[in-house]
């Protein structure tokens, strides 16, 4: 007989509710402290809709406020048209501790994406 041991999971980030049309959003900085570095992994998962006119991307970029470079990132390709709710997860490689910032983009401007939530978490597993 096996047991499952609780999953420990810790919010390093959320936010919900962004309207991304054409112009970039960045948004607060936040603090990281739980990193590679200590074990486990590190997710971004993202639930978003779509009316779009044509292909365009959703982009994603994680970066470090100290000195602005990229971290991480998140392409999701959209065909166009109409995108009911859809959710995707990736897990990011964060090895240092300190301050970091997400910067959302469209591809093309023919359209709108909405964010409804999205989340960045560290897992001990």
């Amino acid at each position: 007989m096996s047991s499952l041991e609780p999953k420990h999971i810790y919010i390093l980030t959320q936010d919900k509710d962004i309207n991304l049309s054409g112009n970039p959003i960045q948004t607060e900085n936040f603090s990281i402290q739980n990193t590679l570095r200590d074990g486990g992994k590190i997710r971004f998962k993202i639930r978003y809709s779509a009316e779009l006119q044509g292909f365009c991307l959703l982009e994603v970029f994680l970066i470090r406020a100290q000195n602005r470079t990229q971290t991480a990132s998140m392409t999701i390709p959209n065909g166009g048209s109409t995108a009911t709710v859809q959710e995707q997860e990736q897990e990011f490689g964060i090895w240092e501790r300190g301050d970091y910032y997400f910067f959302f983009k469209m591809s093309s401007n023919n359209g709108t994406f909405f964010i409804e939530d999205y989340q960045l978490y560290w897992s001990a597993s």
